[in-house]
C-alpha cells in the first residue's frame, strides 16, 4: 500500500489500522488470473478498525500500479 492512503471504516468511518499484508494461497482458486506468480498467491491487506473492531480484508495493490 502506498504511504498515504488511507481506508476508512464502511460501519463507523473511523480510519482504519493497517495490520498485515499476507499471502493468501487459496483466493486465486476462483480466479486464477489473480494470483501473483511470483508468490504463488494473492497478496492482501488486513485492516482492523480502532473505533467499532471491524475487520477488512482487501486485495494489495501492486506497487508498479499504483
Amino acid at each position: 500500500m502506498a504511504k498515504g492512503d488511507k481506508k476508512q471504516c464502511p460501519e463507523c468511518g473511523v480510519e482504519m489500522n493497517n495490520n498485515a499484508e499476507k499471502i493468501d494461497y487459496t483466493a486465486g482458486l476462483e480466479n486464477p488470473d489473480a494470483i501473483d506468480p511470483e508468490l504463488g498467491g494473492v497478496l492482501q491487506e488486513a485492516y482492523t478498525c480502532p473505533g467499532c473492531g471491524m475487520t477488512e480484508v482487501w486485495k494489495a495493490q501492486p506497487e508498479n500500479k499504483r
